[in-house]
């Protein structure tokens, strides 16, 4: 869970005061729903060095609110925090400060005070907005880097992703390539760093596959050819709703699915997007071509998928530790009594492997009937031929960049 710490300091008058602790009051309670720790003062026990804990939280924290009243100008200890806050960005960590200046505190009298350079930064004034409204600001900013860190697979997923932008430090390109992936608000984030964190952590919601050939035409010139290749395989699936197809990831059992589509990269989209790129999960692709001992070349057709998925040429070995593996079914005309057939035999006999059958029909000739139920992924209408559109328009990039960008791998 990524961590917030709340930096604030006392008011004079009881009403300032009282503005302040509700809007901290407010930040605790709501944050956590968006999945961020919140780390402030009021959690320190009795007895502590409490020093040393308020240093070890401002090291750690991936992002801080600054709460800031006209006393709090004039605060010793308000201002070491935001300097050991700044030196942390200084030396490029993706810290994220959010400045809040609350009721009767302007920009002006921030940059005439000791912490003016918070106000180099995008500062909220709560003004005269109620102290709920004001959190919800707050939330909102912290909210479109999308927290990042509640599960391994989406901190890898989010870094692999700031990796293949590295090289962009254009943070107005940057800054226009989360609005072509759709990223609301006008957050104007000073560092580059900070944009591909938020470009990033978008990412992990559902993004409209129209909007991602735009958003990579946007950053494709800075980017050398292997990492806008590593870019866009991250960014093709991401109209996947990923908390839609988590169930694809084995659990207790094999997975048997059946994917209502009929091109077979739509399946290692969702098992790319449910996995959120692990490379721990793989497919191999098997088309059903009938002839004249259909049965016999159909499993040969099948094994020599599972050899390929198995890196091995015996499909009695088992896989790598770790390793999830996904045979992808075209029944290709096959007769889908023929098809069940078919996966039963395949999952009596490897225990490991998981499958996806291309088919509009929920559980057709009962798939996974000795592996419980078959799970069902529909597609909105037309969602096929729009993600192809896309995929051949990201090659056609590829294409154009191979040609004339910056097409030396580093």
């Amino acid at each position: 869970m990524a961590i917030t710490f709340i930096s604030h300091s006392s008011a004079e008058t009881e009403e300032d005061q009282a503005n302040a602790d509700s809007v901290r009051a407010e930040l605790i309670k709501r944050l956590p729903d968006f999945g961020w720790q919140v780390l402030v003062d009021d959690n320190l026990s009795a007895g502590t060095d409490w020093r040393s804990d308020l240093y070890e939280w401002l090291t750690d924290c991936d992002a801080a609110v600054v709460l800031v009243t006209r006393d709090g100008l004039e605060s010793s200890w308000l201002r070491r925090e935001v300097e050991i806050l700044w030196y942390r960005r200084s030396v490029g960590s993706p810290l994220t400060i959010v400045p809040v200046l609350l009721k009767g505190l302007t920009t002006r009298e921030l940059r005439r005070s000791e912490i003016s350079r918070l106000a180099d930064l995008q500062c909220i004034l709560q003004e005269d907005m109620a102290g709920e409204d004001l959190v919800s600001l707050i939330v909102d900013r912290l909210g479109d880097l999308g927290v990042c860190a509640d599960t391994p697979a989406k901190r890898s997923m989010t870094t692999k992703m700031e990796h293949c932008l590295d090289g962009v430090t254009d943070r107005f390109r940057l800054r226009a390539m989360a609005q072509a992936l759709g990223s609301e608000g006008d957050w104007r984030f000073p560092t580059a760093s900070e944009e591909r964190r938020r470009i990033a952590h978008h990412c992990l919601a559902p993004v409209p596959t129209d909007n991602v050939p735009l958003a990579v035409t946007e950053v494709e010139f800075f980017l050398a050819l292997d990492r806008l290749d590593r870019l866009i395989s991250l960014l093709l699936p991401t109209w996947i709703d990923p908390v839609a197809v988590r169930l694809l990831l084995p659990g207790a059992g094999q997975v048997v699915a059946t994917l209502a589509g009929t091109w077979t990269d739509m399946a290692r989209q969702h098992i790319h997007r449910a996995s959120y790129f692990s490379g721990a999960y793989r497919s191999e692709a098997v088309p059903l071509v009938a002839g004249e001992a259909q049965a016999t070349e159909h499993m040969e057709a099948c094994l020599a998928g599972v050899r390929a998925l198995l890196r091995s040429d015996d499909e009695n070995d088992l896989p790598r530790k770790g390793h999830v593996l996904f045979l992808v079914i075209d029944p290709a005309g096959t007769e889908l009594g023929v098809v069940g057939e078919l996966v039963r035999t395949l999952i009596g006999r490897f225990s490991w492997l998981n499958i996806i059958v291309l088919t509009d029909r929920d559980d057709p000739a009962d798939l996974g009937a000795q592996a419980g139920p078959t799970l069902h992924i529909p597609l909105q209408p037309g969602v096929e031929s729009q993600v192809k559109r896309t995929s051949r328009e990201l090659d056609d990039i590829r294409a154009h960049h191979n040609g004339h960008g910056k097409d030396q791998a580093r």
